[in-house]
């Protein structure tokens, strides 16, 4: 079933829970059958439930037809035409809503940001916009920036969330992700200038890998290498499993050298913790170049008896052909080879909230758009 379809059967079961709690708290009912409206409603949900969305939308008018002034129920109706592409109807409903009187000022900022969704959805990015600014410094705050934010992001204005973020009192989890994301992006574009963004938005989530990861990318382009490797250190407490993620940068730092640490010592705590074949790999070459084929050979052959894995098993068949271990090479390369295929062929990522799968890293799940979800795939073929 479609997500907005399950988000608007959430909404009407928790509106049936109210009116019929609200009910029974106020009125005796000596007849335990739910209340016809309940009733009703109940028959608008399966149809829901059952992804019948124009059954819905006729049942709901009909319902409407009837009990013209029912606020909630209008909004669920806009939601329905909305999902639908019938914006003009959405809009429509929206618009004569805000025309009575007595709304509430909740009921008002709940009926904006509505409206402002129907105007993006159609297009008019300005008009949303506008409505949405006008929100984010009232009650409705949360539920405005978000949006806000989304749409900020799916146009990549990201210099917008960072100019506006200074000025708002409260910001919800998912925005403060995006301001994370605004900052790094706009790290990424403009280097040299860019750290100014890393430190604002830390201020709203210090514990973001995304973001430690790119302070130790700033860190080693100004050569403060000890601090690049104390960001990196906290990428890995934070996530363990970012290990192969944060080595690229671990070795640049110490291939210029980082006074009283070891690039060995470090690998083999980290190896301790969480081990990985991108690991092995590194305290592989280093043990090859320090203490010779035998020791690579042993500590290789330990690693893949117990973490089996296809990259290890042509690691270790690429040393054999290496040292010449074998005279008839012929059939162990196209073994290799076959592997070598496999490998290249497997998705190395995955976004762990809606399981897109990408052969590189990216830090916004190109499938549903979530930060700092995609993470390296662990198992027989990758890591």
């Amino acid at each position: 079933m479609p997500d907005w379809l399950i988000f608007l059967a959430v909404i009407l079961l928790l509106g049936i829970g109210w009116f019929i709690g609200r009910s029974q708290a106020l009125y005796f009912i000596p007849d335990s059958s739910p209340p016809q409206s309940s009733s009703r409603l109940f028959k608008g949900l399966n149809y829901l439930i059952n992804e019948q969305p124009d059954q819905a939308i006729h049942y709901f008018v009909s319902m409407l037809e009837e009990d013209s002034e029912s606020i909630d129920l209008q909004i669920i109706l806009a939601k329905l035409f909305r999902k639908q592409g019938e914006l003009d109807r959405a809009i429509t409903i929206h618009q004569r809503l805000l025309a009575r009187p007595n709304l509430t000022e909740a009921t008002i900022d709940r009926i904006h940001i509505e409206l402002a969704q129907n105007y993006y959805s159609a297009g008019l990015h300005d008009r949303a916009e506008q409505l949405l600014l006008d929100l984010v410094h009232s009650k409705s705050s949360g539920k405005a920036t978000d949006l806000l934010f989304s749409i900020w992001e799916d146009q990549k204005e990201w210099d917008q969330i960072i100019e506006i973020t200074p000025t708002l009192k409260f910001l919800t989890e998912s925005a403060k992700a995006r301001v994370v994301g605004a900052a790094c992006e706009l790290f990424v574009r403009q280097p040299d200038t860019g750290f100014r963004y890393l430190t604002l938005a830390e201020r709203h989530r210090a514990d973001s890998v995304m973001l430690n990861y790119h302070f130790a990318e700033a860190h080693l382009a100004d050569k403060a290498y000890r601090k690049a490797i104390k960001r990196l250190k906290k990428v890995v407490a934070l996530d363990q499993s970012m290990i192969p993620v944060v080595l690229p940068v671990a070795r640049r730092c110490f291939e210029h050298g980082v006074w009283g640490l070891n690039y060995h010592s470090l690998l083999n705590e980290w190896f301790q913790i969480h081990p990985s074949f991108s690991l092995v790999k590194e305290i592989f070459s280093i043990l090859m170049h320090e203490e010779g084929v035998d020791s690579a050979k042993v500590f290789l052959s330990d690693y893949l008896q117990t973490h089996p894995s296809i990259p290890g098993l042509v690691q270790l068949v690429d040393l054999h052909l290496q040292t010449g271990h074998w005279e008839d090479t012929s059939t162990v390369k196209m073994f290799r080879g076959l592997c070598d295929q496999i490998i290249d062929h497997d998705m190395k990522y995955q976004c762990q909230k809606c399981g897109y799968q990408t052969m590189k890293m990216y830090w916004q799940c190109p499938g549903c758009r979530a930060w700092e979800s995609i993470r390296p795939i662990y198992g027989l073929n990758a890591e």
